[in-house]
């Protein structure tokens, strides 16, 4: 049973907000901007946590939360019938607040009230292993963590004994007297590798369509440590069970899995949700895009940027903070992503649109005097793409003339003189005596507004 919608009202920092969910859910943002409000209004509609007082957002009206499943298996397609629409989707909603809540069934769009104990044997039909931050700095946690995964094993039968034994093995050297914080995570790094490689070997998940919450995955692990869970928790999913990760860390965000992205945001009307749903790229684009990404898997890191700044390559990836630096508009909080080519910048722009990321996209007008005809009007079309393709509501462009190195310079430059970039380019600004010419401070100032 998969959870594929939930749309969540008056809860915590959540006015009202809908979420279209994947095998694999990715939720980033920054630190008390909703984050944990969703992963506990999941839980509390699956029955996995109390209501609190403190969870209603607004006094005056009531929580209400919804939830679509989709039902794949043919054993609970038969036992759950009753329950489903002509779709054979299931849609439960729960609704009320400190007085109580009622529990609805919804078929056709009608809602036909059941009580608690017909909601629980519905619910109870998916599997949640929640995994904490707090586990980090809790060993009884970490042990209800391995009790509750143990359990959904034995329920699904999908492995043999010796599976079992090596993740007690594993286990077991935390029932020493001291089990240090990084041990603790290190231990369910290594379970999750096993779950991973027996799904594998069966092609199918053992742990079946089990939803794992899971706070925090980076914790104490080093950063060659984050990529290879990243890489493990994407086979769980694609196997079938579902993951849902709440991370601070670009390791655990790839952009192979944009649509699996969910973005949090928080202003003073509540916490905001943004995904993007829509096939982004194309054909030959979708390769192209994955080739880029493999080349430098770093620009994940655009997904957690108050404002990212596309730049075309090395040079301009290196000299552009140095700049700001020494102009004193650097901003740590943006991202420099370098998109490998002019050609490839719309299709980063097309990902920022998707997620409403504020950006800047900073190219070559590549006009100089010893390039051919076809040449610049071959640059020119590049460059009208990028100034059609950007979202004005959030996105803008600067154009150097021709490029940045003449900026620098403040004036043109021959073709031969392009010999070792980024490390030429660098060299001149940092040079004693060196002064920033007006135009260049400007785009400078402009790009890091």
């Amino acid at each position: 049973m998969y959870l594929r919608k939930i749309d969540i009202k008056n809860w915590k920092s959540i006015e009202d907000e809908s979420i279209e969910l994947e095998n694999l859910m990715l939720l980033i943002g920054g630190a008390n901007h909703g984050k944990s409000s969703i992963f506990s209004a999941i839980l509390f509609f699956l029955g996995e946590r109390n209501y609190r007082k403190k969870d209603k957002r607004r006094e005056g009206g009531l929580v209400e939360i919804e939830g679509r499943f989709q039902i794949v298996s043919i054993e609970k397609l038969k036992k759950l019938k009753p329950y489903l629409d002509k779709n054979d989707e299931l849609i439960l909603r729960i609704t009320g607040g400190d007085a109580g809540f009622t529990y609805t069934l919804v078929k056709e769009y009608e809602g036909v009230e059941i009580g608690w104990n017909d909601y629980r044997d519905i619910i109870k039909n998916i599997e949640v292993v929640f995994i904490p931050s707090v586990a980090a700095t809790s060993k009884e946690l970490t042990e209800f963590f391995y009790k509750k995964l143990i359990s959904v094993l034995d329920k699904e039968d999908s492995c043999d004994n010796q599976i079992i034994d090596e993740i007690k093995s594993i286990y077991s050297v935390l029932q020493q007297d001291y089990a240090s914080k990084g041990l603790q995570r290190n231990v369910i790094f290594n379970i999750a590798r096993i779950l991973s490689r027996e799904s594998k070997k069966k092609n199918r998940s053992i742990l079946g369509s089990t939803m794992i919450l899971y706070e925090e995955p980076e914790l104490y692990l080093h950063p060659q440590a984050e990529r290879e869970l990243y890489n493990t928790l994407i086979h769980l999913s694609k196997y079938g069970t579902q993951i849902y990760v709440c991370t601070h860390s670009s390791n655990f965000v790839g952009l192979k899995q944009y649509r699996s992205i969910c973005i949090v945001r928080r202003d003073e009307r509540g916490t905001k949700i943004f995904q993007n749903r829509k096939r982004l790229f194309s054909r030959d684009e979708v390769k192209r895009f994955n080739m880029n990404y493999w080349i430098n898997p770093d620009r994940s890191e655009l997904f957690f940027a108050k404002k990212v700044i596309l730049v075309e390559g090395q040079t301009d990836k290196i000299l552009l903070p140095y700049l700001a630096e020494c102009l004193g508009v650097y901003k740590y909080e943006y991202s420099i992503i370098e998109c490998g080519s002019k050609s490839t910048i719309p299709q980063f722009i097309r990902l920022l649109n998707g997620f409403k990321i504020p950006y800047v996209a900073v190219y070559d007008k590549d006009n100089h005097g010893w390039r051919t005809e076809y040449d610049k009007e071959n640059a020119e079309y590049k460059n009208k793409g990028i100034q059609r393709s950007i979202n004005y509501s959030i996105g803008s462009y600067v154009e150097f003339e021709n490029d940045i190195e003449e900026e620098i310079e403040s004036g043109d430059r021959e073709k031969r003189n392009y010999r070792h970039k980024p490390f030429m380019a660098l060299k001149r600004v940092m040079s004693k005596g060196y002064v920033i010419p007006d135009k260049l401070k400007f785009k400078v100032e402009k790009i890091f507004k």
